[in-house]
């Protein structure tokens, strides 16, 4: 093994330890529509990102937010104005980061805000 080898080596694998570290503590602006709460700050973790980095899914978590009992994916088209596959991979990306819950009631799918998670408690997004 040459020095330059050796060398090269090091250098990637410390590259590669910063990519890691990165992408640990890697944080997103908030979004502009997405107003900004008593304790909130202008960044956001991934998770939260993922919950409001698009309008239209903040759009579709502020509508949970409104109906306690929950709503199917048929109603939540057409509130928003969607189509059916937009919406399920929406409320798919939330129910990923643990922001909607989904449970099956005969042949429909009803799905509720998680009030609960990480987002809307610790990072308090509004809904």
């Amino acid at each position: 093994m040459t020095i330059y080898t050796l060398i090269n080596t090091t250098v990637e694998k410390s590259k590669k330890q910063l990519e890691q570290v990165n992408l640990e503590t890697k944080t997103y602006k908030r979004p502009a529509w997405v107003k900004p709460s008593v304790a909130s700050d202008e960044e956001l973790c991934p998770e939260c990102f993922k919950v409001v980095g698009v309008l239209s899914r903040y759009k579709l978590v502020c509508i949970l937010g409104k109906i306690k009992k929950g709503t199917t994916v048929g109603d939540l088209t057409d509130k928003l104005g969607l189509k059916q596959p937009t919406i399920t991979h929406h409320l798919n990306v939330l129910k990923s980061v643990g922001a909607v819950d989904v449970e099956d009631r005969g042949r429909e799918r009803v799905y509720t805000l998680n009030r609960d998670a990480h987002c809307f408690e610790e990072c308090q997004i509004p809904y």
